[in-house]
């Protein structure tokens, strides 16, 4: 009897920090994400042209490193993100950008249905120079379908 009260409360223990502990994961980027882009856009010290990308995390990489692909494979650009979560759950995948004047940086990027999501962390040396500058930048987020 007394082991198997001792079990039991082993269990509900476990079963309490993990439930706790739940809101605090971060899930991330976990599927691959289709984007039409209108506009030319940097990521890294890449400038992609516009088009059709699909965005996913690199394997092995502990959701640190994603990937740019181009639709037809001939662009492919990795970057370095770190995990950050928005206000709201996006409806759509969603993309934003920092525009400075006609040039525009991948910010952030949100899986559809969550709060979870990818910053870019490297900052391209045309974006430096525009912040050392005191350029300010306005920034927009693009819904993908």
């Amino acid at each position: 009897m007394k082991s198997c009260l001792r079990m039991l409360a082993t269990t509900f223990v476990t079963l309490f920090f993990v439930i706790a502990g739940a809101p605090w994961l971060h899930a991330q980027i976990t599927n691959q994400i289709r984007a039409h882009i209108d506009h030319s856009f940097v990521v890294g010290n890449a400038t992609l042209p516009p088009g059709d990308y699909i965005f996913r995390m690199m394997q092995d990489s502990e959701l640190s490193i994603m990937t740019a692909s181009s639709a037809n494979d001939k662009i492919r650009v990795e970057f370095l993100v770190r995990d950050t979560t928005d206000d709201h759950t996006p409806r759509h995948s969603e993309l934003t950008f920092r525009k400075y004047g006609n040039t525009e940086f991948l910010n952030r990027i949100f899986e559809m249905g969550s709060k979870d999501g990818a910053e870019v962390t490297e900052t391209s040396r045309q974006e430096a120079r525009f912040v050392k500058q005191h350029k300010h930048a306005i920034e927009h987020t693009e819904e993908q379908k």
